[in-house]
């Protein structure tokens, strides 16, 4: 009876928040484990119930996931909203369980908070989790992908099934001592990769005999293909591995099947080969996989494409505090043979806490800016002085750097001081102002 009085008592405050214009994402969870902490142990869940974490594309990843699934005939219930912690969690499933405390799915899809991992896996065990990367991301609330990596191990339950991205070493060192299924993927050298790293590594030492980590080549960051000398620790061939990739063809190969990207981000590749392996984790074959993947309505949320001016504006979403998320974004653009325009910025360093760090800035090679192709870049949002100072230590030509203060005179300036195509690399939080901007421009 109780059980049944906490489930409605969720349903009812979801709606709640839907009616007066929020999510009601998290609040219901909130309040049901207030009523009973245990609540989630009292849920029959699905045979299927996967979980996908990381650093960075994790949202991706469960997005396409859910398309992947859906498409093959499995009724499936994910986070669409992106919130991760153990309130949504409790959210999300009590929301879409009967009253009787039965799941009415065949799969639960969950993108996971790394840190909030160990509060959920205490209550029921995920048959297989996806992790796409451990990178230095949040660091006030994170300090060192070291800690992320502790976190993530110490809350993987046995006999869950594995979905590793082992060309990150952070992420490859969790297949020791797991007691249960794995599964490997990776990606080939391709035309982003590099051969030498300027930046420093987080994962620079073997994990067993702390040599130096020798690596044949970078994707980026410390990701790529690596050894320790004494051969104690490799990154070894993955089960599922993109090859013959093409970025800007948007085409690459995985087990000899063509395969589409939805985007032409290397982080693309990524997403899509893990979610490959993953897919063949849960029993799925290579056609059931490649029709979803090829089909024409697959698209990122982290990229779309606008008119303004009579000029193209291409408009990426690129998270905040993870220097390697911004630097593929930094990449993508730079790769681009175009003359071109670049607008950086952000009014918030995060959406969790008030801190407004930005030493991450610190961390992004922006000296690859150097570019002749870049005509212009335009600083807003309330840090552009702090970026106007990394672009100092980087020796950008202050002739190309526009500082834009308020954003009301940012359509003005992009008319009549720049030149090419368009790039906006902004965090959600000017977002919705960029895209005013645009629209304003149609109705002009």
């Amino acid at each position: 009876m109780w059980r049944f009085i906490v489930i409605l008592t969720c349903k009812f405050i979801n709606k709640v928040s839907k009616l007066i214009g929020h999510e009601g994402s998290v609040i219901g969870g909130y309040y049901a484990l207030k009523l009973d902490k245990n609540i989630l142990k009292k849920i029959k869940l699905p045979k299927y119930v996967i979980g996908i974490t990381g650093s960075s594309g994790k949202s991706s990843s469960t997005e396409l996931m859910y398309n992947i699934l859906t498409k093959n005939g499995y009724s499936t219930v994910y986070n669409k909203e992106g919130s991760n912690t153990i309130n949504a969690i409790t959210s999300l499933i009590l929301n879409n369980s009967t009253l009787g405390g039965k799941l009415k799915k065949d799969v639960l899809l969950m993108e996971l908070d790394e840190s909030f991992m160990k509060y959920i896996f205490k209550y029921f065990k995920p048959t297989h989790l996806m992790i796409t990367n451990i990178t230095r991301d949040q660091p006030p609330r994170n300090s060192h992908p070291s800690k992320i990596f502790n976190q993530i191990k110490k809350a993987i339950p046995d006999g869950t099934h594995l979905i590793l991205n082992i060309d990150d070493p952070f992420v490859n060192r969790l297949r020791i001592n797991h007691n249960g299924p794995i599964t490997t993927y990776g990606i080939d050298k391709n035309n982003y990769s590099y051969k030498n790293n300027i930046n420093n590594l987080d994962a620079a030492y073997c994990p067993i005999c702390s040599s130096k980590l020798e690596y044949d080549f970078y994707h980026y960051g410390h990701i790529g293909s690596y050894h320790c000398p004494k051969y104690h620790f490799v990154r070894s061939t993955p089960d599922y591995e993109a090859k013959k990739i093409d970025v800007d063809k948007k085409l690459i190969e995985i087990n000899d099947n063509k395969v589409n990207l939805p985007s032409n981000f290397l982080y693309t590749v990524y997403f899509v080969t893990g979610c490959y392996a993953l897919s063949k984790a849960i029993g799925l074959d290579d056609k059931e996989i490649t029709n979803v993947l090829n089909s024409d309505d697959i698209k990122t949320k982290r990229l779309e494409i606008y008119d303004f001016d009579n000029r193209k504006w291409q408009m990426l979403v690129s998270k905040n505090e993870n220097n390697l998320s911004y630097k593929q974004s930094l990449d993508y653009i730079i790769h681009q043979d175009v003359e071109k325009t670049i607008i950086l910025g952000f009014d918030n360093s995060s959406r969790r806490y008030t801190e407004n760090d930005v030493s991450w800035i610190w961390d992004i090679d922006f000296e690859e800016l150097n570019d002749p192709k870049i005509n212009k870049i335009i600083l807003i949002g309330k840090f552009c002085n702090d970026l106007l100072l990394r672009m100092t230590y980087a020796n950008i030509d202050k002739k190309k750097i526009i500082l834009v203060e308020d954003i009301n005179n940012l359509s003005e300036v992009i008319k009549k001081e720049t030149k090419g195509y368009i790039y906006s690399m902004t965090c959600f939080d000017k977002e919705i102002e960029l895209k005013k901007i645009i629209a304003g421009d149609k109705n002009d």
